[in-house]
């Protein structure tokens, strides 16, 4: 989550696409330990303010940028981590 208030002030019209960068950066290094670690991830970057809603009131200034779900998938191994 990013407060694009902020951004868009400091960076003008080229912040939102300084944060989509910043928040793809990050997912996929996100994605590259999931796939180290044999579990899924999933990613998606958008932008809706029902999330902000969601996580309200340590959100109230914030926009959602990008959903990742991490999770172990139903075929195949386990996760190393869950062996030991």
């Amino acid at each position: 989550m990013s407060n694009l208030n902020t951004v868009l002030d400091v960076y003008g019209n080229r912040g939102y696409r300084t944060v989509q960068l910043e928040a793809g950066i990050l997912l996929g290094k996100m994605n590259l330990c999931a796939y180290a670690l044999r579990v899924g991830a999933s990613s998606i970057t958008f932008y809706d303010d029902a999330v902000a809603t969601f996580f309200s009131p340590h959100a109230t200034k914030e926009n959602s940028m990008v959903s990742v779900v991490l999770s172990v998938p139903a075929y195949g191994k386990k996760a190393k981590f869950l062996e030991e």
